[in-house]
This record gives C-alpha cells, sequence and structure tokens, in this order.
C-alpha cells in the first residue's frame, strides 16, 4: 500500500470517527452534567435529595414531553394523563399482598401478585405507552389548535375516570401506604435513559421524517413521508416515558391522588419546556433545571423564606405566578427558549467557524494562473464577433 493509500485510509478512519463522536456529544455532555450535579446535590441534607429526586424526575418528564412536542410542533397540554396511569400501576403493582387485599376489596384480580419497583415502574411506562397508542391512534391527523384541545380533553377525561374509579384508585381518596423506593440513583437512571431515548429517536429516520413534517408537512407528504405514522411512534415512546415519570413520583411520594398529575403540574411541566427551548434536546433539559430551581427557591419563598437571607409575608401562589410572568416575558423576547432551539454541538460550532478576511475573497487565483479567455454564456453557441474578426 502507498504513502497516498495510507493517507486516504487515515483520513477516512478519522472522519468515521469524528462523526460518530458527534454523535454521541449531545447525549453524553448532558448526561455527564446529570450526574455531576446529582452527585453534587445528593451529598446535602435530606430535604435537598427529595428537591434532587423530584427535579431529576421532572426531567424525565420534560424530556419525555420533548420527544413529541419537540419533533412535531404539536403542543400536547395533556401530556400528564400518562403520568397518572403510569402512577397509580406502579403504585397497584408494588403495594404487598396483605395491604392491597384490605386497599381494594372490591378488585380482588389485583390481590394475585406483586413486583418489585423496577419492575413496576417498567409495566407503569408500558401501560401509559400502550394507552397513549390507542389515543394518537384518531388524533395523529389532527393539527394545530385542535390537536393541543383534543389531548386537554385526554387529561381531563382520565382525572374523571380516575376519581370516581373507587375499586381501582379509591377514587379522590387516591391510593396511600406505597413503599417508597424512588431512590436519587433510580432516578439519574432513568433520566439518563430518557435522554439517549430522545436522542437516538431524534437522529433516527422516524425523527428526521417527523422533523421534516414539522418543517413543511405538504412538503414532507410529497415526499412520501407518513405523517401520521412517525407521530404515533413518537406519541407513544413519549408517553412511556411520562409513564415512567409518573411511577417514579408515586413511589418517592408514597402516595398517589387524582390531582397529583394535573393541571398545576401540567403548568410546571410545560413551562420547562417553554422556558428551556421545545426544539432541542439541551433545551429540554435546561429548561427541566433551571424551572426546578427557581421553583425550589420560590417555594420556600411562599413560607416567607427567601434563601435564607431573610423573611416576607408568606405569598401562597408566588410559584405559580413568577413561573407564568417568566414563560411570557421568554415567549415575547427570546421565543425558542434560552438555548434558541440549538443542541450543545451547534453552539461550538458556531464558535469554531472561520471568518474570512476583511478586504478581499478567502480564495484567490494564484500568480501563475494565466486569465484565459471567458467562456461564452451558452456552450452550444459561438461568439460571432470572434469568428469575423478571424475573417
Amino acid at each position: 500500500m502507498t504513502v497516498t493509500e495510507h493517507l486516504g485510509v487515515a483520513t477516512h478512519t478519522g472522519s468515521r470517527r469524528s462523526r460518530a463522536l458527534r454523535f454521541v456529544a449531545v447525549p453524553a455532555v448532558l448526561s455527564v452534567v446529570v450526574v455531576v450535579l446529582s452527585a453534587l446535590l445528593s451529598t446535602g441534607p435530606g430535604s435537598l435529595v427529595s428537591t434532587l429526586s423530584v427535579a431529576l424526575i421532572n426531567l424525565t418528564m420534560v424530556v419525555g414531553l420533548y420527544i413529541f412536542v419537540g419533533n412535531s410542533g404539536i403542543h400536547s397540554f395533556g401530556h400528564l394523563s400518562f403520568a397518572s396511569v403510569g402512577g397509580f400501576t406502579a403504585a397497584i403493582l408494588v403495594m404487598p399482598l396483605d395491604l392491597k387485599t384490605r386497599m381494594f376489596p372490591d378488585a380482588p384480580a389485583l390481590t394475585w401478585f406483586a413486583l418489585d419497583p423496577f419492575p413496576a415502574v417498567l409495566v407503569g411506562g408500558l401501560v401509559a405507552a400502550v394507552f397513549g397508542f390507542l389515543v394518537v391512534l384518531p388524533l395523529s391527523r389532527i393539527n394545530g389548535l385542535s390537536a393541543g384541545l383534543a389531548t386537554v380533553s385526554i387529561l381531563i377525561a382520565v382525572n374523571v375516570i380516575a376519581s370516581n374509579w373507587d375499586s381501582v384508585t379509591r377514587g379522590r381518596r387516591g391510593i396511600s401506604s406505597i413503599p417508597s423506593s424512588t431512590t436519587v440513583t433510580t432516578a439519574v437512571l432513568w433520566a439518563i435513559a430518557a435522554i439517549w431515548a430522545a436522542w437516538l429517536f431524534q437522529r433516527s429516520p422516524f425523527g428526521k421524517r417527523l422533523r421534516a413534517s414539522k418543517s413543511d408537512e405538504v412538503a414532507a407528504q410529497a415526499a412520501g413521508v407518513s405523517i401520521a405514522r412517525e407521530r404515533i411512534i413518537a406519541f407513544t415512546l413519549s408517553a412511556f416515558f411520562t409513564g415512567i415519570g409518573g411511577g417514579l413520583f408515586a413511589l418517592l411520594l408514597g402516595s398517589v391522588t387524582p390531582g397529583t398529575f394535573y393541571l398545576d403540574y401540567t403548568f410546571v411541566i410545560i413551562a420547562m419546556l417553554v422556558i428551556g427551548g421545545t426544539d432541542s434536546l439541551t433545551g429540554a433539559v435546561t429548561g427541566a433545571v433551571v424551572v426546578s430551581v427557581l421553583s425550589e427557591v420560590l417555594r420556600k419563598a411562599e413560607a416567607g423564606d427567601v434563601l435564607g437571607l431573610f423573611e416576607i409575608t408568606p405569598r401562597p401562589g408566588l410559584q405559580y405566578v413568577v413561573l407564568g410572568i417568566i414563560m411570557v416575558l421568554i415567549l415575547l423576547l427570546r421565543p425558542a427558549g434560552l438555548t434558541r432551539g440549538r443542541e450543545l454541538t451547534e453552539w461550538f460550532t458556531r464558535r469554531r467557524r472561520k471568518i474570512p478576511p476583511t478586504g478581499g475573497s478567502p480564495i484567490a487565483a494564484g500568480p501563475t494562473d494565466p486569465p484565459g479567455p471567458v467562456p461564452p454564456a451558452n456552450p452550444g453557441t459561438t461568439d460571432t464577433s470572434l469568428v469575423k474578426e478571424s475573417r
């Protein structure tokens, strides 16, 4: 093999490695950030660890919501219905058999078996995914505001059913005495799994076709993209991770009611995605982290404590008021969110772009290049003036 061939093979191998590194850079960096922050904060007091667990669960649900909203461009306001399905399913499955017998006397089928926390949460996510698949079948062809209103109706319907299904959900009383088993490690692992799943779907042919329909639906259909099919796939995967988040949250609190995953929680999750940026996975993670920190500060401020520096009069509802104002300002001043719809790799690429020198073109003809004649505009014709001069 000649030197030129060796150089060609090395260049090809290097470019392939470079592409592979760029492919995994975004989820890898985001995962490292999540792990490092979790490791630092998990050494704090119990209240901080509990807040960290909630933040990681919120991150899982926000990324789950991003899988559909970020790739399809259709806003869903009812995704917390899947968290409710996953939460109730995981709570029922993880409870001891003797406790189930006393709590669900009218549903003997629920008292036959019990699962460990991990499979219970996984089954909760799968049940939510099946429910999401059945729901999206008639909704996959709806666009715009109609789709958003349809998802709100699903959220309301699930809340009404859970509030009146006494034999399974115990109605408005909900389910209590759930073994609390969600730890920081469990929440971190599921958050990382959601990040990687969202990125792999986004970069897959399914995600690319769905993003094409987001940019221009008519052109995507003309190119042969089945928009309904791509939406069904994204919605089902999105419902799975939202259900996982609901199961983790139920097993963290030790109780779950129909009101746990309703309008208040829906507003917080949507605010996280909008503030961070709906068009990028980096924006979803950034929004979840920023709003989680801000929510904790505002929650303490509602009780009258401002960062431990001074006390104010307790202001109930301050958290939602401030988050609402911030979301409005983001929509007005930075509609694409804090990250402006860019991934981490795009930030570094923009900074490393070479700027051509001022005062001339970056590419100039060499001193030995002959000027040569100017070719005619149409290669198939002959310049008659040159013919006349030769005569």
